[in-house]
This record gives C-alpha cells, structure tokens and sequence, in this order.
C-alpha cells in the first residue's frame, strides 16, 4: 500500500483541529472549510455496501455512496475533495479521481465535533489507519457471529473481536451474519440490472402460476445446479432460482441476476435430462452474458441511466428517474414478449452448445430440442419458414437444426489471453479466448472483454483481427456491442469464409479500442495464477 498521501491527510487533519478546536460543530457548514481540497486515498468497496453505518453514540450516522465511476472500488484509490455542499442533516463530498474521474460521497447524523469527523471519514478513506491496519469485520465473541464494520447492528464493544478478513474469523468458528454477507455478484451497475429483474418478475408473476409438481420442480432444480457446476467459463456470482411454471406453451426464459422458469409444456416434452440441460445452459448463458441490462444499457444515454440505481434505492424519485423506470418497463415488456433479439440468441446457442462439449455430452440434445420447437411451430404455421411467432426474434429455425448437427466445437487453451495497454504502460482491456464453433465455412469464435476505468468512455466492439501461423484472420464482432469502463461482456466474432478451425496458438491480435496503443500475449504462468 502506497503511504503518499497519507502524511499529507494527517497534516491537513492536525491544521484543521487546531484551527476549529475541539467543540461539536452546530451545523455542517462549520466543516466545509476544513474539508475543501484535502486530498485522500478512498477505502475500497467491501460487500457491495452504498450504506456505512458509522459509530456516533446515540446518533445514527452513516456514509452513503453515490458514485457510480467510484463504486464500486476494488483497490484503494487517490482522491481529492473539489466541492462541499453542507445542508441541515448531511455533507456532501464531491471527489475527484485522476483515473476514474468524480464521485460523491454524503455523510450523514448530527454535526460532530471536527476531531471526530475525522473518524468519520475514516471509515470511507484512509485518514489515519491505513487500508492494511483497518479491521473491515467484527466479531461477536459471545454468539460467534461474524459482521460487516460498516453494520448497524454491532454487538457491544466488550464482546467484539475485530478482524482484517473474513477468512480470519470464519478459520477460528466464526458464522457469517445473514444481513451482513448478503451475496452479490462481481459486476457492474448491479443495482440497475436487479431493478431490471424487478419488472420482469412483475410480468412473470401476473402472467404465470407456479407448477405444483413439487418432484418436478426439485428436478428442475437440481439439474440447473449441475449445468452451473459445470458452467465452462467462470461465473459472475449470481444467486440462481428455478421454477416451473404452469403453461401449456412451449417456452422457457431467464430474468436477469438468475431467475430461470420453464413452461410445464416445454418440460413435459424433454425425453431426458440432457434436453433439460441444453434448455436450462441456453437460459443460463442469457443470465451469464447480462443479455436484459445490455439491452438496456446500449440503448440509453449514458448520462441519464448512470445514477438509476442510487436513486431509486434511496427513493429519489424524480421525473427523469420516472422516464428510465419508463424504459425499463419498455425492454423488460419486449423481452418477455418477443426475446432477446437474434444476436443474443445465437450467442446463448454457442455457449450452451459450448456446455454441452466440456461435459462431453454433445450437441444431440440440443439438436432435439430444436426439433421439438419446429414440430410446435408447424402446429400454429404448418405452411410458414420456421421463423414466425415466438420464434420470429430467434434465429431461423432451420439455421439451428442445422447447426446444431453439423458443428465443430472446440475450447481455445487457457494461455490464449491478452492485455491491451496505454501509451503509459497502465492496463485498460483484457480479452480473453474461450471457444469457436465451426459450422460449414463459418465460424464463431466467443471471447470474454474486459475493461478498466483506464477505458475512459463507451466504445463499441468492432472487428478482430488474430494473426495465426503468420497469416491474418479477420472476425467481425456479430453482436454489435458496446464495451464500457470497468466492464465484462461476452463477445461473439465471425467469418463466414474460413477453412476451419483456429488450431495453432494465436500469436497477436489487433483490436481497436479507446485508449489500448498495444496487445500482449499474458504469460501461461499469470493465467494459471489467476
């Protein structure tokens, strides 16, 4: 941990002290002039907390995050204080970043003395205790409960014990608290996407009725857990629901952040629990690969979505917030109707076709449920192509029978990885191969894209190009997507006029980004670390 701008703060906070005393402050504005400019390194983001309660005595005081560009934070990270905005309850901090740009953060209580806003913030920024000697969990010696610092139900100062990680505490019997480690995924802007999940459960829940077969729905179940057991690229930590539901229809669909439901009808015609696993992989890579909330997002203006999440959390409902719960209503509605669109089709496709080669199973069962959704076609369309009703925004029908029986599979090896640097040598993208599928001439190649705050701004996905043997191969990016600082997608790239599969390693690539000068092979030994 660098200490470069530790002495400073200390300095700052020993001038301030001096110049105010030791009296409480009668309002927030006796503090602003104490915090102006100060520079600070900001603590990072444990357990996907926006809220940190902080110990005031009898005072609830807390610390809320309103940043998105700062949160949430994985390493610590160098700030300045630009602006104060002091009001009769609350501070606000507007911070500043030279890497991620700005970020607010409020605290709020009664007006402490300034010695003990010091302590304050504190628990937001390396004040005086640096990130390597802050204890982030607190035990409960007498009930062996393990919390969250930043909660508000601590035990009594004389039953604590205080830990660095959680892993400390849980090796000695310590029990996780159910409030304090609610379990979230490692991504970006979740709290948009669980908003997301909210108005698609609404018009599930209206629409369908749970299946009371409860040894099917324990089935359903448990087979879901195998496919995410045996998930072939790594998962992004979403708590996963499966369930039945009562329909003749032959459907199923996913929510985002891992609610997966299948029509009774659908299910009644999966002869064998590979069918159940090709249906329930297709499903999962929609969750997987945020389908919704990318829809969501590349249709929206950055600057009017960004703040969706803090701002319905915190009931700062507004008529621009009213305008994004407008859209989110808007893509949820035409998801539920009519499906994620061709792209993302073909997309969650090739990652369950990829599930079913790393369990050895193959694309057979695939083959047959794509069969089965033909024959209930021609039921409503005997005379039509395949592509009508709820199939219309899939891929053609017959392209996925087609596929599905005649296509190469194969996972590129865990070295294929690069990294995309800056004219300062400072890591902005990371892409990682994970498989290509051949089918005829065309092939897909599907790879993971990565990005830090050093992106800058969105940009969209464009064409790959991956030297291999000396010679030149040439990807499109199929699916038209954006990539944003500080963010994840999966990728599809295609040529549709290849010999076949990529076999020998791949020595370079070229892909345009904002801000990446070059591409570097990652070392095997890096990888395997990781």
């Amino acid at each position: 941990m660098s200490s470069r701008v530790i002495p400073t703060v200390i300095c700052f906070s020993l001038l301030a002290c001096l110049f105010v005393g030791e009296a409480s402050a009668q309002q927030w504005k006796d503090l602003e002039q104490s915090l102006e400019g100060r520079e600070f390194i900001m603590r990072p983001t444990v357990e996907g907390r926006r809220k940190i309660y902080i110990q005031a005595g009898d005072f609830e005081a807390f610390a809320l995050h309103r940043s998105n560009r700062l949160f949430p934070l994985r390493e610590s990270e160098p700030v300045r204080i630009v602006d104060t905005d002091a009001d009769n309850d609350h501070i606000e901090l507007e911070v500043v970043s030279d890497r991620l740009g700005r970020g607010r953060i409020d605290f709020y209580g009664s007006p402490p003395s300034v010695s003990s806003f010091e302590m304050w913030l504190d628990e937001v920024f390396e004040v005086t205790t640096l990130e390597s000697d802050f204890h982030r969990y607190i035990g409960n010696r007498e009930s062996r409960t393990l919390h969250f610092r930043g909660a508000n139900h601590l035990p009594l100062v004389a039953s604590r014990e205080p830990f660095h990680h959680i892993e400390d505490g849980l090796d000695i019997g310590y029990n996780r608290c159910g409030v304090c480690f609610v379990p979230l995924p490692d991504v970006s802007n979740y709290g948009t996407e669980f908003q997301l999940a909210l108005f698609s459960l609404q018009q599930v829940r209206s629409t369908y009725s749970p299946h009371i077969d409860i040894d099917r729905q324990n089935q359903f179940k448990r087979i879901g857990l195998r496919v995410l057991e045996g998930w072939p690229v790594p998962l992004k930590g979403y708590r996963y629901r499966f369930q039945v539901v009562e329909d003749d229809a032959i459907n199923a669909f996913a929510i985002p952040t891992g609610y997966i439901f299948i029509t009774r009808g659908l299910f009644d015609s999966l002869e064998t629990e590979g069918e159940l696993e090709a249906v329930l992989a297709h499903e999962i890579a929609h969750v997987e690969n945020r389908h919704t909330y990318r829809q969501f997002r590349n249709s929206q203006n950055i600057s009017r979505w960004a703040g969706i999440a803090t701002a319905i959390l915190t009931g700062a409902i507004d008529e621009e917030v009213g305008d994004i719960a407008s859209a989110m209503l808007s893509i949820t509605t035409n998801i539920f109707l009519a499906g994620h669109g061709r792209d993302r089709e073909r997309e969650a496709d090739l990652l369950a076709s990829f599930y079913l080669y790393n369990r050895e199973i193959g694309d057979k069962p695939l083959l047959n449920v794509f069969k089965k959704l033909k024959f209930n076609a021609d039921l409503y369309n005997p005379f039509g192509d395949g592509g009508g009703g709820m199939l219309a925004s899939h891929p053609h029908i017959e392209e996925r029978l087609a596929k599905a029986a005649a296509t190469i599979t194969e996972p590129f090896s865990a070295g294929e990885v690069f990294q995309g640097f800056n004219d300062r040598g400072v890591l902005v993208a990371t892409l990682r191969f994970d498989v290509q599928r051949l089918f005829d001439r065309e092939l897909d190649v599907v790879a993971t894209l990565s990005t830090t705050a050093e992106l800058g701004d969105d940009d969209k996905v464009n064409t790959l190009k991956v030297r291999v043997n000396g010679k030149q191969l040439e990807l499109k990016e199929r699916t038209a997507e954006k990539i944003f600082p500080s963010d994840e997608v999966a990728a599809v790239f295609g040529n549709d006029n290849v010999a076949g599969i990529i076999q020998e390693p791949i020595e370079s690539i070229e892909l345009k980004l904002k801000n990446v000068k070059r591409w570097a092979r990652v070392l095997v030994s890096s990888v395997d670390s990781e």
